[in-house]
This record gives structure tokens, C-alpha cells and sequence, in this order.
């Protein structure tokens, strides 16, 4: 490069700022396979999962938490070096148009289509509409490229008219690359199922709980099968990843209770996953705690009575935690057969916190359910020990493990720390 051209360079990358820097980066990774997953749910276990699975052979960058928005994507693929052997990039749209700038910028080799659901509706009026913005990824995988597509998911299997590559299916029904079967996840089991490829069979155990994480497990076997890797070691591979974060993640809390933290996203399809799941699972009492969901036509009075009628057909206990509508979803609990002494509504986090802090004993199964907005992570934290941040409103959309301001005790940082455990097999 000449001096000219590496000073025109610099400008371009000013002009541009992280965008701009990402995508000169980028394109010098040419000996690095960047793999990139999208769909409404699932992205994030799928490339904990692939990259997992990818990193017992290989050097392996992933996306770090679930930075998968337009700020996110750049400083992912900044945070790629030329000695990775792969790259595991989760991409999300949550507009008209953001696609195209992501997919442009990551330039990917192989895209994982999950799922298209109810997200993001401010946005996308109709299912179609999502499906046609997250389609764009696909339309940016080069000749070579490899497109593994979800052939169950109705909106996902005709985007193969949108690849001009090869294209790999999974689902839970013979007929496509890779198919399980077999599945099962009561708790205090895990997710189990037998996978099949060819005339190859293989039994997976995972550390995921609930059934609908099978296709993020079926994804990333498939992903790791098409980059070299055998089938065998791939599903024990799988087998180590921890859940994520506020994702479905069982945890030990000091009174002996279990919590399974569902916490970061409350659209309706992820809701749906977490009340199936813990349905059939098996404890003395199961109580739900959760601050209502997202992306509802209806109007939030309507929606946290709908909340208070799921309660009422789940939970042994149900605690509601709103500054508005709280007592409505409590209400309903009890129409819809609940015990009043069983219902608890509050208006604020740090009252739900207490009384958890008193009520949770042994033989207990919490599902901590709620917006990300809510920020329900700190009544986790909190049963661990004091924490500072009590913000009525808070704008961040990350897990508060990841915030500064929280402030857990030194002893709390840690989850697997003596404080509480992640919850084994």
C-alpha cells in the first residue's frame, strides 16, 4: 500500500468510525471462516453452542454476551485475529434495513437461520415481513457459502429461494441433513435427544433446560459436522456448554431454592418456552416471579391479566412485581383458582426482593421471568447479598452480571463462587 492510499484509508476509517474500522477489518480476516446465526429466539445459546464445539479443534472468537446489534456486530468482528480459525458472530434485526448493514459488514461464509417469531413488532407488522429482513443475511452468502436453514420453522424453509449456495437443513423429522429425535427435558433432567446424520446415529446431553432449545443444539452439531468436525465428538462437545446468562439458567440460591433465571427477554415465544418447560418440572412448590412480556397487541391491563390466568394453570406461587398493574395480574391469579395467600403483587423490585429473601426454601423452583428493561436479574442478586442499583427505569438491555452499577459484594461477582452454584446433572 502506498502512503497515499493508507492516509485516504485513515480518512475513510474516521469518516465511518466503528463501522468503517470493522469493515476494512474484515475483509484482511481472509483465513478466518466467519459463521453467522440469526432468527427471533435462539441466537445466543446457538453460538455459545457452535463455538464450543468449534473451540475444542480450533481457535475460536465468538460474540461477546449477546452483542449482536449494530454496535455490536463491528466490535465483534474487531475483536477477531487473524489466527482464528473461526469466527461466531450472532446477528439480530430489530428494523426495517438493519440486516443489510450488518450482513454487508460481516461478509459472512455460513449462516444459521433458527427462527422466525413475534419480535420486534413496533417494527414488523406481520411474520413475512421479519422473515423477508432476516432473509438478507442469506442473500449475502458468496457461491461457496453454506446456508443451514431450520426446515421446520414454516418461514425459514422457503428462504432457500433466497441462497445462491449450498444448503444444509435440520428439524425433527427424517428427510433433512441432520434430525433428532427421542427428546426430553423435565426438570431436574436436561435436554436429551438422539440425533441422526446419514446412517450415523448419536444420543446428546446437554446443560440446556427446556425442549425448544433443540433446534439451537441441532444448528450447532449441524454447523460443526459441515466444518469438519465428527459427529461423536460434536455432541460431546455440546454437551459442556453452560446456559447462558438469564437464559433458561438453573442456579442454586442460598436458602436451598432453585432459580432458573429466564429473565432477559419476555417476547411471547420465549414466554411460551419457559411456562412449557417449567410446567413439567418437578418440585415441592413452583413459584413464578416475573414483571409481564413484551411485544403484545394488547394494551398492558389486558396483558398482565393474561399473565395472572398462565400463573394460575402453572405456579404454586406467583409473585408480580409492576408499579401499575401488578394487583390485575394478581387478581386474576386468584379468579383462575389460585389461593389468595398464594398471590403476591409489588410495586417495586426491592419489596419483591425481601420477601423472596424470607419465603424461598429447599425443595423450591423459581422462574424468574421478565422484560429486559425490568432488569429482574437483581432479584437474583439480591438473594445472594446487598446490591446498590435500584433504579425504577433503566435503559440498558443487558443482564445486570454485565453492569457496573449493580455492585454486587466482592464475594457475589463470581456465580459459581461459594455463594450459589450453577446447578449440576
Amino acid at each position: 500500500m502506498r502512503p497515499g492510499d493508507a492516509k485516504a484509508l485513515r480518512r475513510w476509517c474516521h469518516r465511518q468510525g466503528l463501522y468503517g474500522l470493522a469493515y476494512v477489518w474484515r475483509r484482511l480476516l481472509f483465513g478466518t471462516t466467519f459463521i453467522a446465526v440469526s432468527g427471533s429466539v435462539g441466537k445466543t445459546t446457538t453460538k455459545d453452542c457452535i463455538a464450543g464445539i468449534l473451540s475444542t479443534r480450533f481457535r475460536t472468537a465468538k460474540t461477546r454476551y449477546n452483542q449482536n446489534d449494530g454496535y455490536g456486530v463491528p466490535r465483534s468482528i474487531l475483536r477477531v485475529r487473524p489466527w482464528h480459525r473461526f469466527a461466531v458472530l450472532e446477528i439480530a434485526t430489530d428494523r426495517p434495513g438493519s440486516m443489510r448493514r450488518s450482513a454487508r459488514l460481516a461478509r459472512p461464509d455460513v449462516a444459521i437461520m433458527l427462527a422466525v417469531a413475534r419480535t420486534h413488532t413496533k417494527f414488523f407488522s406481520s411474520l413475512e415481513e421479519t422473515a423477508a429482513e432476516k432473509a438478507i443475511l442469506l442473500k449475502a452468502l458468496p457461491r461457496r457459502g453454506l446456508a443451514i436453514l431450520n426446515a421446520d420453522d414454516p418461514h425459514v424453509a422457503p428462504m432457500v429461494a433466497s441462497c445462491r449456495c449450498r444448503v444444509k437443513t435440520f428439524g425433527r423429522s427424517a428427510g433433512t441433513e441432520l434430525w433428532g429425535d427421542e427428546i426430553s427435558s423435565a426438570w431436574p433432567s436436561r435436554l436429551a435427544l438422539r440425533v441422526h446424520r446419514a446412517a450415523e446415529t448419536q444420543a446428546v446431553t446437554t446443560k440446556l433446560v427446556g425442549e425448544h432449545w433443540v433446534n439451537s443444539v441441532l444448528a450447532a452439531l449441524l454447523t460443526a459436522v459441515s466444518c469438519g468436525i465428527e459427529l461423536q465428538a460434536a455432541a460431546a462437545a455440546v454437551g459442556q456448554v453452560e446456559p447462558f446468562n438469564g437464559r433458561m439458567q438453573p442456579v442454586v440460591l442460598p436458602s436451598g431454592a432453585v432459580m432458573i433465571r429466564d429473565e432477559y427477554n419476555a417476547s411471547p415465544p420465549t414466554l411460551g418456552a419457559a411456562l412449557r418447560a417449567f410446567e413439567k418440572c418437578g418440585a415441592q412448590r413452583r413459584i413464578l416471579v416475573t414483571s409481564g412480556f413484551s411485544d403484545s397487541p394488547h394494551n398492558s391491563r389486558t396483558r398482565f391479566r393474561e399473565l395472572g390466568e398462565i400463573a394460575a394453570r402453572v405456579a404454586d406461587v406467583a409473585v408480580f412485581v409492576n408499579s401499575e398493574h401488578a394487583h390485575q395480574a394478581a387478581k386474576a391469579a386468584v379468579r383462575g383458582g389460585m389461593r389468595p395467600e398464594c398471590v403476591f403483587a409489588f410495586t417495586e423490585l426491592r419489596a419483591a426482593a425481601e420477601y423472596l429473601k424470607t419465603e424461598l426454601r429447599r425443595g423450591d423452583l423459581v422462574l424468574l421471568k421478565g422484560r429486559t428493561t425490568d432488569h429482574l436479574s437483581r432479584l437474583f442478586f439480591a438473594q445472594l447479598g446487598s446490591i446498590e442499583c435500584w433504579k425504577a427505569k433503566c435503559r440498558k438491555t443487558i443482564v445486570c452480571d454485565f453492569c457496573d452499577e449493580l455492585r454486587p459484594a466482592q464475594q457475589l461477582r463470581s456465580i459459581g463462587g461459594k455463594a450459589v452454584s450453577l446447578v449440576g446433572h
